[in-house]
Formats: C-alpha cells, structure tokens, sequence
C-alpha cells in the first residue's frame, strides 16, 4: 500500500483528487483530506458539500499516524450500514491498519481494544448482552423524576452566574449541567458523579491507563450498595451488578459507555443549540416560544448543527463496491459514517424541504447500537436551556465566525462560549 499523506494545507479539507484509474482503493489518492480539518471547520455543511463534489458520498480521510479511513456521508449508505448489514461491523479486531505509532488521541479509543469488552464496540449476541444492562437501567428512569432533578441542578449551576458580568457558557453551564444532571438522574452524589465524569471524558479523550481504570472501578463498586429513597437500587447500582455482565470488567466498561455518551454528547446538544440562541435572534425566539417551541428549536439543532459528527467505527467484512461503482472496499477498511454530513445529503432534501418535525436525522444512529437515551437528553437539554434563558440574558462576546470547535472525533461541541451576562430572573 502507498503510504497516506495528508493535505499540506491545514486549512483546506480537500486536498489531492480521485486517480485516473478505477475503482479506486482507499490508499490509492496521494493526497486527502484529513480527519480533523473537516471536523473542525467552522463552516461544516460547506466541508460536507466540497467532500461529495470532490470524492463523491464515500472519502478517503487521513487519520494520522499513516493511516486512512472512508467518509461516508451519503444518507442512504450511512443508514444501510448502521443496520447491521452484514458488511461492516464494529469489532476494532477486524481493523487492517497497522498504525507505525500511536493514533492521535481524540481517534485512538475507537480503533483500539481495552480491558473489559465494551458495547459500542461489540457486535452480535455479545452487544445484544451488553445493551441489556443500559435499556434496562435507563428505562427504569421517571421523566417527571428526571425533569425534577434536572431543574434544580441547571438552577443551581445558573445561579452561579448571578452578579457576573462575564461567563464561558461551555465551562461555567453546558459541562457542569451535563455531568451533575445525568449523575443525579443515575443517582450518583455530586462527589462521585463528577469523578467519574472525569474519567469517562479523559478516557474518551484518549488518556488512559490502569490507574485511572481502577478508580473507576472502585468508585462503580461503591455504588453496589447504593440505594434510592425508596429502598431499591438507583440506576447506576443497577448497571454495576446486572447479571448480564461477565465480570468487573463490563460493568466498568457499560458505565464509561454511558458516562462518555451522556457528558459529550449533551455538551454538543446544549452547547450548539446555546451558540444558535447566541447567534440567531429568530431561533431564540424559538427557544423561549414554551415546552413545544422548545423541542422544535431542538429538532432544528439536531438537523442544521448536528451535535453528532460521525458514528463509532465500522470496518468491512467484505470487499466490493459497498458504496458504489468507483470505490472498492478491502476487507478490514475503517468506515467512518458521518451522521452530521446526512442532512445536508441533496437527494434527501430539496430548497422546500426543512425537516422540522422529521426525527429522521440521524444523530441518535441507527440499528443495534442507535443512542439508549435519547428521551432523557432531549429533556435535559430541554430544561437546561429553558433554565438558563430565564436566568440570565447572555450575548456573544465574541464573532461566530471566531468560534473554535473542541477536538472531538464524534461529537461538534464549541471549544467555549464567552458570553456577557445580564440579569433576567428576580432582581435583574
């Protein structure tokens, strides 16, 4: 194979064009476009559109650390593979890059395997296993009980803010909201939810070693014995001792699974739906329109500022033309399925069509590893912008076009919100 080379040009996400022969292969092209200069771009549906006219739905990409995966970011495409098709799976074993060193942090979780076997990684009967213990942990969740607890954290977390004059809505709101939130609908106290909170984001930033591993799983073994007001166990001490866990190992891993989702991907919701108040008078006033506006606005997040960028990876089990004529899979390529890129896919979509209402966006997945918890976000993030828009009156301090994006393989989430703070609540 030819040795990947990225663009030389960091601020461009393309780079190089398709060979003069076909089908082509993923090490085929010289030159492509990286990973991290898409996903980075302020403007990102742009970055989508350049990658479909210069390559077509399916991009070869530079990961770094000499290795490639395809982009793929055709509607159709993304949700065939994702339903278990038959043809990719998620087992990072069956990966045949062979990186000369390390993968790049924000990368490297996906395509490496750890202690204990994880659920976004598993495929068949032993994911079918490992999803049991989240369904059911999550599904034994009371919304009236999760908007409850979530009110009085975001209210709390805001009330912080009161007589500032200046705040990073990322740093100072949407991170503290999404830990101690979804720690206390777990039942977690503050202390320990926000420990293993840490962990999880280190972890999935790439920062892992046994240390932190076994404190994670001193504080999961803490919440063996956790119990509710009620007497039962709270839904984190559910997840520590199901059966269907095979041992200390899974149960630590199915809450980092949890964990990493819920912090990530709640930050990107909150915080792209905030960035759009912050900059759009007209979605603001969607947002502050009641419960039903609210949810709309979110939709409109989920479709225009996808939080979610691209799912974990699938590699091929098969080789052929799982695209299309002028690409051809080897076995064991990474596929990378751009969920954030499906919206903006022009067969799905005309000048008329603007999906307001239409849950078919993607951003949960699709198939056997789609989100567990897409309720219980949507309510999070529901009240923690209803929360803070009563509080407080923030205004951009800053360009929307200076905006960086944290580097973050999965989720879009704003690397900061500096903001200027006026009272709107009692004595504002």
């Amino acid at each position: 194979m030819n040795p990947t080379a990225a663009t030389s040009d960091p601020g461009s996400v393309l780079a190089g064009s398709r060979p003069g022969r076909s089908p082509m292969r993923l090490h085929d092209p010289v030159d492509v476009p990286a990973l991290t200069d898409v996903l980075s771009a302020h403007d990102i549906d742009a970055a989508w559109s350049g990658l479909r006219q210069e390559w077509g739905e399916a991009a070869p990409v530079d990961l770094g650390a000499g290795t490639r995966a395809w982009l793929v970011s055709g509607y159709q495409t993304i949700v065939m593979l994702a339903r278990e098709s038959g043809m990719v799976t998620t087992e990072p074993g069956a990966w045949n890059g062979t990186p000369r060193v390390p993968l790049p942090a924000p990368v490297r979780p996906w395509f490496t395997t750890g202690p204990g076997r994880r659920v976004d990684t598993a495929s068949g009967p032993a994911h079918a296993r490992l999803r049991e213990p989240l369904d059911e942990a999550l599904a034994a969740l009371d919304a009236t009980d999760v908007g409850g607890v979530t009110r009085e954290v975001c209210q709390e977390v805001a009330g912080r803010l009161d007589g500032r004059e200046q705040a990073d809505l990322m740093r100072d709101y949407v991170a503290p909201v999404a830990h101690l939130a979804f720690g206390a609908v777990l039942g977690l106290d503050p202390r320990t939810g926000r420990q293993v909170f840490e962990i999880a984001d280190a972890l999935a930033a790439g920062v892992q070693d046994a240390a932190t591993l076994d404190e994670l799983s001193f504080l999961l073994g803490g919440q063996v014995m956790s119990r509710d007001t009620g007497g039962g166990l709270t839904p984190a001490g559910l997840l520590a001792r199901h059966p269907a866990y095979e041992g200390t190992d899974e149960a630590v891993a199915g809450m980092l699974s949890v964990m990493t989702g819920a912090s990530l991907g709640l930050q990107a919701w909150l915080g792209q739906a905030l960035l759009l108040a912050l900059a759009d008078e007209g979605f603001l006033r969607r947002l502050s329109g009641g419960r039903l506006g609210t949810d709309e606005a979110l939709d409109e997040v989920l479709w225009h500022a996808s939080p979610v960028t691209v799912l974990a990876p699938r590699f091929a089990v098969k080789e052929g033309h799982l695209f299309d004529d002028v690409t051809y899979v080897e076995r064991g390529d990474a596929v990378l399925l751009a969920v954030g890129a499906a919206a903006s896919d022009p067969r799905i979509r005309g000048d008329a069509w603007d999906g307001l209402g239409n849950r078919a966006h993607l951003a949960w997945g699709a198939g056997a590893h789609r989100c567990p918890a897409p309720r219980q976000a949507r309510l999070i993030v529901r009240t923690a912008v209803e929360t803070l828009l009563r509080q407080v009156e923030p205004v951009l301090a800053t360009g929307v076009d200076e905006i960086r994006w944290a580097p973050d393989f999965r989720f879009r989430r704003p690397a900061a919100l500096p903001v200027t703070l006026r009272r709107t609540g009692p004595g504002g």
